[in-house]
């Protein structure tokens, strides 16, 4: 079976590291491909770390702000991990790229999107050293991660026109119908400009992989397609009747993620629910880990009595882990109007990690967006679609048995639709029958 595989070059914009949340999906997806048979693009200064692929070519978006002024700069590095002498890249490089990048991302302005756009357009990038890898691996089939980001669609394009094989396109996240930022005139000329990035782009792909049953909803509609759906696997192995441990007393549910984009006031919600319920003993507790900073003020509101305690974070190894010490394991979106559709269609990979941990999910966040609805449709988890609810949730986790009726609903979701073996027959099986166009 591995040696009929095709030979595929993945294109995206980060780094694959497997112990990376970042790259997960790209490691589950992959990891029972023949790792002979991949190559990777991507543009970050990082050394890549992962078993999946050994042959990468990096583009250092540094480099190209040294090459508008030293115009015989390399801007792309071949890299075959294979090599014992393979030299790692710049450091000093890598640590001045990483924290500028950090910082543009924790400032979002479109003057420094105006301007990386303005870098790319130089095309320093189109190196003879991209063609000559491309060109050298000789893909079968595509892989295109899909990105808003005018820069990687340059990329894509200038790719897919070099190597004329067939190509499939897998949207993560919502980067065309923008419903999440508003309706005002700046917004509107930005949806029309970074759409044309991405239509450009998908016209020229041949399959389209989507992250969530809602997304094919709408982007079959919008592109005249029928998409599939494919999320982040799960090996089940032997583990049909699996044995789930006992509820504990009090009852733990855990919060694993980031804070922002209005989620903080969900888990308030929470808390005070938990008050309630606690106020005559203490029934449930909540345990949140996260690497966000959360202000003084919040802390007051979220840390109510002994409802609710902060974790220090812990790195995305250390999460299965965590999860197993507890009962619940808790989903959350913001209900607040401005950060209400920042996560419309997208799936986290996270959803498919709950799904298979043998835990009971309790998911909080506005009806329509994608992961709440499939909770909804799947009946996979307990389900608050506005602040009203969460204290009845609250009150219905306090039940051992209710806890252990979604434990066992959920991972039977996870066995009938995030099967690692089935996943793979769908991805490799379009990738086989693309190869053979």
């Amino acid at each position: 079976m591995v040696q009929q595989l095709p030979k595929v070059l993945i294109l995206s914009r980060g780094v694959w590291d497997d112990t990376r949340g970042t790259s997960s999906t790209l490691t589950n997806l992959f990891q029972d491909y023949d790792a002979d048979k991949l190559a990777h693009v991507y543009i970050e200064s990082t050394l890549p770390n992962t078993k999946c692929c050994y042959r990468f070519f990096q583009i250092s978006e540094f480099s190209l702000v040294h090459k508008l002024y030293k115009w015989k700069t390399k801007t792309g590095h071949a890299i075959d991990m294979r090599l014992a002498t393979e030299e790692p890249v710049d450091a000093k490089i890598a640590d001045q790229e990483a924290s500028v990048l950090n910082y543009v991302r924790g400032h979002r302005s479109v003057m420094y999107s105006f301007a990386r756009d303005i870098l790319w357009w130089f095309n320093g990038w189109k190196s003879k050293e991209l063609k000559q890898f491309v060109l050298d691996f000789d893909a079968d089939v595509i892989w295109i991660d899909s990105s808003p980001l005018p820069l990687m669609n340059r990329l894509y394009n200038y790719v897919l026109k070099i190597v004329k094989k067939p190509a499939v396109i897998f949207m993560q996240d919502d980067i065309y119908t923008y419903e999440s930022c508003g309706n005002n005139f700046f917004a509107k000329i930005r949806k029309c400009y970074l759409r044309k990035f991405v239509r450009r782009v998908v016209n020229q792909c041949d399959n389209m992989f989507v992250a969530s049953p809602k997304m094919k909803q709408e982007y079959d509609k919008i592109f005249g397609i029928n998409s599939t759906f494919i999320a982040k696997s799960i090996d089940f192995g032997h583990q049909e009747n699996k044995q789930f441990p006992q509820i504990h007393h009090p009852i733990r549910l855990v919060y694993l993620g980031q804070v922002i984009y209005g989620r903080i006031y969900s888990l308030i919600a929470i808390a005070n629910a938990l008050a309630k319920l606690n106020s005559d003993g203490v029934k449930a507790q909540l345990y949140i880990y996260t690497n966000n900073q959360i202000s003084e003020n919040l802390k007051k509101q979220l840390l109510i009595n002994d409802s609710v305690f902060l974790m220090p974070p812990v790195p995305y190894t250390e999460v299965p882990e965590v999860m197993s010490k507890n009962d619940v394991v808790v989903f959350v979106e913001s209900f607040e109007p401005r950060f209400c559709k920042v996560a419309r269609l997208s799936f986290s990979t996270k959803i498919c990690d709950y799904l298979g941990s043998g835990k009971c999910i309790l998911a909080i966040g506005p009806a329509d967006l994608a992961p709440i609805e499939y909770f909804k449709q799947e009946d996979a988890a307990l389900v608050a679609t506005n602040e009203n609810e969460i204290e009845v949730r609250i009150k219905e986790l306090a039940n051992p048995e209710i806890v252990q009726e979604y434990v066992q609903k959920a991972y039977n979701c996870a066995v009938r639709n995030h099967d690692r073996k089935r996943m793979n027959e769908v991805v490799y099986g379009k990738i086989i029958k693309l190869s053979n166009y």
